[in-house]
């Protein structure tokens, strides 16, 4: 069961936590102090929302789920049955249509009556009831799952099939679903037998699996130790035979994972930054080497002990909904992710829970043969990671004080992950032979003529050390009978390419689609895995080094560009995080003092006036927002195209207005950046409304602290500048971001 979002007292660390969520504290309170009601799970995304879900139980009715979600502009409650997600929850709740649907599908042919009891409840995602039904030959309990409509049931029914416990055979042969059902015949199967899927409604009915939840078994010290270890072999036996289907799936990388891990850690800064900052270090060792993809199998995709039940010598494995094709170590570092989580909850208990975890790995090993350890190293790091963000992102505010020795051995842990890059591409770049290898699988299937496919010429374009290396690539045969020119870019952080691409697409896919006058690079098809990110050379000229009646043409294009991107409904991975960029700015500001000593002052209080002004803010639009939005980043010919959308995801707008507002005051001068500024807001304006200025006040001040930062490190459009003018222009754009602040 998901663990349960805690009350709320007054002095509680709710009552501060969330200033954009102001009545969260006071909901939570209220929904754990009403009689009957059980925190049941809690989904929180600071400063937008936390969905938060109770059991309901009066008397001799069924429970039932109530669902609040508390937003910046209040609180809103629903029944679980009206989750807009779930559609087939009212199909699935209904006793009458649940006893018409199942007379299809038992032998007996006609069900006589049905209760219907919601178990556990995940908002848009998924459901769990039980029916208790009553046939010509008695009473039996089934158990249904809902999920989207789109969630697609192949994986659980392609492996309905019986398996006996010792069979070491593959599971390739799924079972039709078509012929009717007894309740009554022999259970040796791997999960529990469906007895009917209606992908119409998203419900899946399979049999109840008899049994105790493997989580509650492992964690039981009144369970002797030597059959908690016996366990824990036999559940590594059974995940080998879930490996070995043969089943269709969707297939989930290293850098995937990393992408969903990095994105969750929003929580855990708002919540415990010291927390995060541990958390980001080890994603950053991680980063560092991405396991190779090698053979990959059919993996549960979500796996613990309380995925398992237990009755005596048969263990029946449960929620297959999140499937996927990958590395084999996936299941398996989830799995020891929580029973290291385990013993920090049971300090007394960890010689055996330790002795669990060597008991399962081995069981593995036995029927499916050795696995990497450093792999399993990598994926067990990650889940922890994984495991400790969802501590603050459920709210399970009883967990926070355990999470710092859950980081120990975290620490201890990650120090072992080998620190090397899954493919040496850093050393390829501009070899065209190597290059041709690397790129002829990937550009293939989309190159007009595959077997034609080189490298022609390699150009070094930018390096950034520790960051990204950029290469203009010449390629022949993508399209018939021209070379093609294509941008390289290598992250040294290789899921940072999986980010970069998924900001890309979808943006090639959405508000920029097709061929009009604003767009944004088209992508290709990449080894994201080694890092490496490829989209199509954009044409035109650098806004920034354009003049006269071009240059405000370009402008103007720009605006509009930036008001299509904050108008649209796409919604990114990552969100802008204040807490973060405060921490960052005075990041900056130290880098400032440490390289101007005579600017210390000036640097930090800029630093400092700008966290707390953005801290007292009140709550901003959340739309898609460039991040890094200046003229040098917007090429302009007969069409307009913006580039380095790396770091792209959901913000605030005032953002991308005041940091290009600031970069064209730098690079244009002041006389000539007003008449630029001026068109910019107006043309913006005309499009997206007048934004706010006070916003963008504050985020001027976030720019011109980035620009001293830029111009103390010799980046950025004055590279070269030698002391005492780089002293004057650092102070300068210091005392243009307090300006701002006075505004």
């Amino acid at each position: 069961m998901t663990a349960a979002a805690p009350a709320a007292p007054p002095g509680s660390p709710l009552a501060d936590l969330d200033p954009a969520l102001p009545l969260l504290a006071e909901v939570v309170a209220e929904l754990a102090a009403t009689p009957g009601r059980t925190p049941f799970h809690a989904h929180w995304t600071p400063g937008e929302r936390c969905v938060l879900t109770y059991r309901l139980a009066s008397g001799a009715e069924p429970a039932t789920f109530v669902v609040c979600e508390v937003t910046p502009g209040g609180s809103t409650r629903r029944d679980f049955r009206a989750d807009p997600a779930l559609t087939g929850l009212g199909t699935a709740t209904d006793p009458a249509v649940v006893r018409d649907l199942l007379g299809t599908r038992l032998a007996g042919g006609t069900v006589q009556d049905c209760v219907v009891e919601p178990v556990r409840y995940r908002p848009g995602s998924r459901c769990v009831l039980r029916y208790q039904i009553t046939d010509g030959a008695g009473v039996h309990e089934l158990y249904a799952k809902v999920v989207g409509v789109d969630a697609g049931f192949d994986v659980p029914v392609a492996l309905d099939q019986p398996v006996a416990l010792d069979q070491a055979g593959a599971l390739d042969q799924p079972c039709s679903v078509d012929a009717p059902v007894a309740l009554d015949e022999p259970k040796r199967r791997l999960l529990p037998r469906l007895v009917g899927a209606w992908p119409e409604h998203g419900l899946l009915v399979h049999e109840a699996a008899e049994g105790r939840d493997l989580a509650a078994v492992l964690r039981d010290s009144a369970v002797p130790p030597r059959t908690r270890v016996r366990l824990a072999y036999r559940l590594g036996s059974l995940l080998a035979r879930l490996h070995a289907g043969r089943v269709a799936a969707p297939v989930r990388t290293g850098a995937d994972s990393l992408r969903d891990v990095s994105a969750s850690l929003s929580a855990v800064r708002q919540a415990d930054p010291h927390a995060a900052r541990r958390l980001a270090t080890v994603l950053d060792r991680l980063t560092s080497w991405l396991p190779a993809s090698g053979a990959q199998v059919l993996t549960h995709g979500a796996f613990r002990p309380a995925q398992v039940v237990v009755a005596a010598n048969r263990l029946t494995l449960l929620d297959l909904e999140d499937a996927c094709r990958g590395d084999a170590e996936r299941d398996l570092g989830s799995l020891l992710a929580h029973l290291l989580w385990q013993w920090v909850c049971q300090p007394g208990e960890r010689s055996t829970t330790e002795a669990a975890g060597r008991a399962f790995v081995a069981g593995y090993e036995r029927r499916a043969g050795r696995v990497d350890p450093d792999v399993l190293l990598w994926w067990r790091s990650l889940a922890l990671v994984s495991l400790a963000a969802g501590r603050y992102r459920r709210l399970e505010v009883s967990s926070w004080p355990r999470v710092p020795a859950l980081l120990d051995c975290l620490e201890r842990l990650v120090a072992a992950v080998p620190v090397r890059t899954s493919a040496p591409l850093a050393a390829q770049l501009l070899d065209r032979q190597a290059m041709t290898r690397a790129l002829r699988p990937e550009l293939a299937p989309v190159a007009a003529e595959p077997a034609g496919l080189n490298v022609t010429a390699a150009r070094l374009i930018q390096h950034a050390p520790g960051r990204r290396t950029v290469v203009q690539y010449t390629v022949r045969g993508l399209r018939t009978g021209a070379p093609t020119q294509l941008i390289g870019k290598l992250f040294a952080q290789p899921h940072r390419a999986a980010l970069a691409a998924a900001n890309l697409r979808a943006l090639a896919d959405g508000p920029f689609k097709g061929r009009g006058a604003l767009r944004v690079p088209e992508p290709l098809p990449s080894p994201l895995e080694r890092g490496l990110l490829l989209y199509r050379r954009c044409a035109g000229v650098p806004l920034d080094r354009l003049e006269g009646m071009v240059a405000l043409a370009g402008v103007r294009a720009s605006a509009r560009w930036l008001a299509r991107l904050h108008g649209s409904d796409v919604v990114l991975t990552r969100r802008l995080d204040l807490a973060t960029e405060c921490a960052t700015s005075r990041g900056w500001a130290s880098l400032v003092a440490d390289r101007e000593p005579d600017l210390f002052g000036l640097a930090w209080r800029l630093a400092d006036g700008w966290a707390g002004a953005a801290q007292a803010a009140a709550p901003a639009p959340d739309v898609p927002i460039h991040k890094d939005f200046h003229a040098g980043h917007v090429l302009v010919d007969d069409t307009v195209t913006v580039i380095d959308l790396d770091g792209a995801r959901m913000g605030d707008p005032a953002l991308d207005v005041a940091h290009f507002c600031a970069y064209l005051d730098l690079s244009a001068g002041s006389g000539r950046a007003a008449g630029l500024r001026r068109a910019f807001l107006e043309e913006y304006a005309a499009v997206a409304g007048r934004p706010d200025a006070v916003r963008v006040a504050l985020f001027g001040a976030y720019a011109w602290l980035k620009i001293a930062k830029r111009l103390v490190m010799g980046i950025g459009p004055h590279r070269s500048l030698e002391r005492p003018v780089r002293t004057r222009e650092v102070a300068r754009a210091l005392q243009r971001g307090l300006a701002c602040l006075d505004t």
